[in-house]
């Protein structure tokens, strides 16, 4: 089943006194790029945040987001020693500007760095615990948006590709009736020219360059054959994204191909339609996981 790159999800847990809420929200990239945003208290486990993301995702920008908010008064030391040190350097500078104010106590408690939370490490452990409860649940919901996107992109892809496949076999029905005819409008010319033919073994030899410079079934069972494996990824169960890319990249190329080789307007318009419809595939596929 296909997955957007594009989701958003959200999850709170309430662990030991706190609320511990996590967003996790996701944009196209061509590769996977985590920005993390965490509380103080959580910062050192940035690295397994970005673990866990890995284990879901595989492409796209993600934001993870994480807050903390106590639901009771977490215990907290003041740091004496630190307090001492911040004051010392206060009056230093008040002294170096040539101030006549003195530090007050209110410039002290500006500094959160004197205040110290008593955590253990296993409180700490704990709390990082409930927090990947809640990003997990977040990442639950994201991948549920991207599945539900990722639906809606297939069914548009398989529409498109119906139209491609109508439009070769049209182009390919084109071609015989082309190729006679650009054989026909050969022979008129050369016998309003010459009217009498000195050679025809050479004409028919021309006719036949003709005919292998404007034959383009080659190009249209590649095609068929590009799609058959297009709605095989459709089906695949791993990311796909990029492979999809790729084809639809080598599908263009086909289509260049044709395009270039026909001197019929019909073949011509049909290649335009198709190569509209392989442009859309194409954007679609940005999008794809």
């Amino acid at each position: 089943m296909l997955r957007s790159m594009t989701g958003f999800g959200r999850a709170e847990v309430t662990r030991h006194g706190a609320l511990l809420t996590a967003e996790v929200l996701s944009l196209n990239n061509r590769f996977l790029e985590v920005t993390c945003r965490l509380p103080r208290v959580l910062a050192s486990r940035e690295w397994h945040v970005r673990q866990l993301i890995r284990q879901h995702l595989q492409r796209g920008t993600v934001t993870v987001t994480l807050t903390l908010r106590w639901l009771e008064p977490s215990p907290r030391a003041f740091s004496i020693p630190l307090a001492h040190a911040y004051y010392g350097m206060l009056q230093q500078l008040v002294r170096t500007l040539g101030l006549e104010e003195q530090p007050r106590l209110e410039h002290l408690l500006r500094f959160a760095e004197l205040f110290e939370s008593s955590f253990d490490p296993d409180a700490e452990e704990r709390l990082w615990q409930a927090a990947a409860q809640a990003l997990r649940k977040a990442l639950g919901q994201l991948q549920a948006m991207r599945r539900s996107e990722g639906k809606n992109l297939a069914a548009d892809i398989r529409q498109r590709l119906r139209t491609i496949e109508r439009l070769v076999q049209t182009i390919a029905r084109r071609n015989t009736v082309s190729i006679a005819q650009a054989q026909q409008r050969l022979r008129e010319r050369i016998a309003a020219v010459l009217q009498d033919i000195p050679d025809p073994q050479r004409l028919y030899q021309e006719l036949a360059l003709l005919a292998d410079r404007l034959d383009i079934s080659e190009e249209c069972s590649r095609l068929e054959s590009h799609l058959q494996l297009a709605r095989h990824l459709l089906r695949e169960s791993q990311p796909v994204g990029r492979r999809l890319t790729f084809l639809v990249q080598e599908m263009q190329r086909e289509a260049n191909t044709i395009a270039a080789k026909t001197n019929d307007t019909q073949i011509a318009h049909s290649v335009l339609q198709l190569k509209e419809e392989l442009e859309r595939i194409r954007e679609q596929a940005q999008n794809i996981e």
